[in-house]
């Protein structure tokens, strides 16, 4: 004896079209506080001296869906008798680990550091997000 029946799935393939536009969203929310949060500890361990560095540490997201590139930097370019000077680049590439004995606490690696100690957060952070959307 054979049966006949009629399942629809329109609803779930609708649903499943918006997926991929909910799970950027997340993604792209998670990428956002994560590196608000390396910004923020970044931050803190920079060396502090006019607080120019502290203020040039910025961070940026390229692309679009699930095509995302989340990036950090750091440039602070002072004026010198031998004309700009990107101490950024030289505290962090260039002069290795140092103490700054003016605020005690902070290292040269400032960028590297936190990557180091929050990966696992901040990835939680991003998927966290995505589960969300979807």
């Amino acid at each position: 004896m054979a049966r006949d029946f009629e399942l629809d799935v329109t609803k779930f393939i609708r649903a499943l079209d918006g997926a991929t536009e909910a799970i950027a969203r997340g993604a792209k929310r998670g990428l956002h506080d994560a590196l608000d949060d390396w910004r923020r500890e970044a931050t803190d361990v920079a060396p502090l001296d006019k607080g120019t560095l502290r203020r040039g540490i910025d961070t940026q997201i390229e692309g679009d869906g699930l095509d995302l590139t989340g990036e950090i930097s750091a440039v602070a370019i002072e004026d010198s008798r031998k004309g700009r000077f990107n101490y950024a680049y030289y505290l962090h590439e260039v002069k290795g680990e140092i103490k700054n004995p003016t605020t005690p606490g902070t290292i040269a690696k400032f960028l590297d550091v936190p990557a180091e100690q929050n990966e696992k957060k901040w990835l939680d952070m991003i998927e966290d997000e995505i589960k969300a959307g979807f």
